[in-house]
């Protein structure tokens, strides 16, 4: 008898109910209740059945044991199951929530994440090293081996500690900011489900600024309502990277731009190649669809940087049919060429002209064109024959130096582009250079042999001299590598000195 008024007592200030309001719910008087509690009087089994529906209570636990045990047997069962329900909640919504999110608000999602991550790192190695010294300051004087036991422990405990703080204040940020959100999302949409058809209409009407309602299943989340909070300093940062990316992506479109440009010209030029057949038109039509492929791409760019909107349809059809026309287009150049003529050197575009030398006993020539070709003569001095295309002219050092070096520069590049073209419409592809050919020395026959040797000194000279460097250079790395070696055997030494001094101070504290 007393359990059960003990009992019922606390089942009713449990659920913050008088005895007036229980004796409404079971249909009995105040006084009753008053009596069931004060053991003066015991109710009908109808009541006590009663009671256990409405408490949600076994009869025998009721009438003869102790309800707090039972209810805490109960809450600790309940709990385990409602934790885990809860973990295998989140999961669900977490993965339903990315499903149904925008790209932009999956990147901004992620980002938010990963900087509040990045924050927590910070903090955590910044603790952590402040902890670190304030453990040597403080165990300085315990003996090695326990040193390193406690120092295990520690950080072995922080570790875990900073691991599941940080990912728990991320979750929290997470749900906070997006999982509550979302409940808030699909709870709008349901109710508006549930509105006439007129009224759901002008729901719409006036929430259309604020967010997206999930009418369906397909549809996105934007993370846009104003009433939503927002990190101010997370949504800085996000903006910041956003313009510093939308910065470099308005640069390319100025590439972009000038490559547009490159593009139209190399179009007027294509006509001068009319005369090719397949050539020209495989031409035309790889500079035309490169242009518009350069086009669709610009267009991209100024609708990220300024977000607008972009076609997508008529941007991908383009690109695509683009792209088939630039294939067609080289393919009939690669046709048209197999019908080009092909000449090394067209002795129509090369002249052969000739230049004198004094010479000298340490006159040296050939160290940039050693292919030459000694002639003898009579000639007491160096007549040098050479073969260069008509439309350049030869230069030559200083003609008092003992190193003589000549080449060749076209200064008239307009007629050299011209005769390219003239060749190109008769269907012949003309290899021009501005190298010299067919470089020829007449000279006596005691001249070539000084030329020769003074040739075969100058270059064994290099040789030895870039042999020289070599090794100077070979004995600085090895020194480099003693060094490196005597700098690594100091920091040993002196770790070892630092160590010394510590069993020494230890050694001494001990004997005090």
């Amino acid at each position: 008898m007393n359990k059960f008024s003990e009992n019922l007592k606390k089942i009713r200030k449990d659920n913050h109910l008088s005895q007036e309001q229980l004796a409404d719910e079971i249909g009995v008087s105040r006084q009753a209740i008053s009596k069931w509690e004060s053991a003066v009087a015991y109710p009908e089994t109808d009541k006590i059945i009663a009671l256990c529906e409405k408490f949600n209570l076994n009869i025998d636990d009721l009438l003869h044991k102790d309800i707090r045990e039972v209810k805490g047997e109960e809450e600790s069962s309940k709990n385990i199951n409602k934790y885990l329900d809860d973990f295998l909640n989140f999961i669900t919504n977490t993965i339903n929530l990315f499903c149904n999110m925008s790209f932009k608000s999956k990147c901004k999602c992620l980002f938010e994440e990963l900087v509040i991550g990045t924050i927590l790192l910070v903090i955590c190695l910044i603790v952590g090293e402040l902890g670190e010294s304030l453990l040597y300051t403080t165990f300085d004087i315990v003996p090695d081996k326990l040193f390193s036991v406690l120092y295990s422990i520690f950080s072995s405990v922080y570790v875990l500690f900073a691991f599941t703080s940080s990912v728990v204040i991320m979750i929290h940020v997470f749900k906070t900011r997006y999982l509550d959100y979302y409940d808030k999302l699909k709870q709008d949409s349901i109710k508006d489900e549930a509105l006439p058809v007129e009224q759901l209409g002008a729901k719409e009407k006036s929430e259309e600024s604020n967010k997206i309602n999930l009418k369906k299943k397909e549809d996105k989340i934007i993370i846009r309502d104003p009433k939503h909070s927002e990190y101010k300093f997370i949504n800085g940062l996000f903006k910041g990277i956003v313009g510093f990316i939308k910065f470099f992506v308005l640069c390319f479109s100025i590439v972009l731009f000038a490559s547009l440009v490159s593009l139209f010209c190399l179009l007027i030029v294509s006509f001068l190649v009319i005369k090719t057949g397949l050539v020209f038109i495989g031409l035309l039509l790889a500079v035309l669809s490169s242009a518009i492929i350069n086009l669709v791409m610009i267009l991209l760019s100024l609708n990220f940087v300024f977000n607008r909107k972009n076609d997508k349809k008529k941007m991908i059809w383009s690109f695509v049919i683009s792209l088939a026309l630039f294939g067609m287009g080289i393919g009939l150049v690669i046709v048209g060429l197999l019908n080009f003529e092909y000449s090394k050197n067209d002795q129509n575009l090369l002249k052969t002209e000739y230049m004198e030398i004094d010479m000298k006993n340490n006159l040296i020539f050939g160290y940039y064109y050693p292919e030459i070709e000694y002639i003898e003569s009579h000639n007491e001095n160096i007549k040098i024959e050479y073969t260069i295309n008509k439309y350049c002219e030869i230069n030559h050092s200083n003609l008092s130096d003992n190193v003589i070096h000549i080449w060749a520069s076209c200064e008239n590049p307009i007629k050299l582009v011209k005769e390219v073209i003239n060749n190109f419409n008769t269907k012949k592809i003309v290899s021009i250079n501005n190298h010299l050919q067919d470089i020829k020395i007449y000279t006596s026959k005691e001249n070539i042999e000084v030329l020769k040797n003074n040739y075969k000194n100058y270059t064994d000279g290099e040789v030895q001299y870039q042999n020289t460097i070599n090794s100077y250079e070979k004995k600085i790395n090895e020194l480099q590598a003693k060094i490196d070696e005597y700098i690594q055997n100091e920091e040993e030494y002196q770790e070892e000195i630092n160590n010394l001094k510590n069993q020494l101070l230890m050694y001494e504290s001990s004997n005090e």
